[in-house]
């Protein structure tokens, strides 16, 4: 059975392949800081943008407590000149 992949050798591994991928700036942020998170695209809802953002910030939070870093965020409905989203907030 012939394999769709191609095997390559001498591929070097990346130190941390997340770095420069992350969509939202939780590591960056310090208490009291917040931002915006708006639609993706045009027929995204407030609703879809709301637990777009929840699932990424649970996982930065279980991330960081793995680390045993305790980070929390509050994310309320927000709406930024007409465009409705989600702003979140460092709180510790």
């Amino acid at each position: 059975m012939a394999s769709d992949f191609i095997v390559d050798t001498g591929i070097a591994i990346p130190d941390d392949f997340h770095s420069s991928n992350r969509k939202y700036p939780f590591e960056e942020m310090e208490v009291g800081e917040s931002f915006f998170a708006g639609p993706n695209y045009e027929d995204e809802t407030q609703k879809q943008v709301g637990n777009r953002v929840a699932q990424a910030r649970q996982s930065y939070q279980k991330r960081m407590a793995k680390q045993d870093v305790e980070v929390r965020f509050i994310q309320r409905m927000w709406n930024d000149a007409g465009v409705a989203g989600y702003r979140i907030w460092r709180v510790s």
